[in-house]
């Protein structure tokens, strides 16, 4: 993967930022670091597949929300791709402008608090309706499927009860946390993972990184709480919850998370009796 950035910047007459670390993707499969082109500074983000099973939702969703999605949302521009074959894999590079306000936490959930501005708020809200009110294109496939979603929640959550057959579908980002929003500036990352979800899917996975911090979690509750009070909005919840439970088997982010969905799950339910 190293070798192959190299090749891509290569490709794309970049100058790579040797002294700025790159950033590893789930599992390796993606590589991204800053790089310098004729007209300054940018991202470039590589992907790798073994040759015949390149393509899918992540290969292309840079792409198609570059091509679809509302130019009021405010995200990276995509500028060039490329892709080539070596030793039995395929690469695709990607190079989009390049943000350089921070973001808001290093990590999905929220470590440290942090103060944000009302019209940032107002801005995400913005963004999100934007974006679920946006067609869903036929052939992207959905964030999360309506098999999954009946075979997860009785696994994580248990028998509690509720029909989870989803009444509404609306495009969503599908990986919206703190590590994807940068601030004071809003600026939101990562979108390959786009798609239909459940409504209120976005807000709902943004409150539950938000549960370790309550002050801020009210916040993110009441910016969606006409979404996250509905009966879809609620099936979007335990949907995330069961989601992330799901991960806190295979990585600590999820695990230190765990006990706060837990706790918001019993809530959630107990509210509704």
């Amino acid at each position: 993967m190293r070798s192959a950035f190299t090749a891509a910047t290569t490709r794309l007459e970049l100058t790579p930022l040797d002294q700025t670390p790159k950033v590893w993707g789930h599992s390796g499969r993606t590589l991204s670091g800053p790089v310098t082109t004729h007209s300054g500074r940018a991202w470039l983000r590589l992907l790798e597949a073994p040759a015949g099973k390149e393509g899918g939702k992540l290969w292309t969703g840079t792409q198609q929300a570059t091509t679809l999605l509302p130019t009021q949302i405010p995200r990276p521009r995509l500028l060039r791709t490329t892709h080539w074959t070596h030793d039995a894999h395929v690469y695709r590079a990607e190079l989009t402008t390049y943000e350089p306000t921070p973001v808001c936490s290093p990590t999905p959930d929220l470590t440290e608090p942090i103060t944000l501005p009302d019209a940032w708020w107002t801005q995400l809200r913005q963004a999100t309706d934007a974006l679920s009110t946006t067609p869903a294109p036929h052939d992207r496939q959905p964030v999360i499927s309506q098999e999954y979603i009946h075979r997860t929640i009785p696994r994580y959550l248990g028998d509690i009860g509720i029909d989870t057959a989803v009444q509404r579908w609306s495009l969503a980002h599908g990986d919206l946390h703190w590590a994807n929003l940068t601030s004071p500036k809003l600026t939101i990352l990562d979108w390959e993972g786009f798609g239909p979800a459940p409504h209120g899917f976005d807000a709902a996975h943004l409150h539950a990184y938000t549960l370790p911090n309550p002050e801020l979690a009210a916040r993110v509750h009441h910016n969606f709480a006409d979404i996250l009070t509905t009966p879809q909005g609620r099936l979007a919840r335990l949907t995330v919850a069961a989601i992330l439970l799901q991960a806190a088997d295979r990585d600590p982010t999820h695990a230190r998370l765990a006990p706060h969905i837990r706790k918001h799950v019993h809530q959630l339910l107990a509210s509704a009796i």
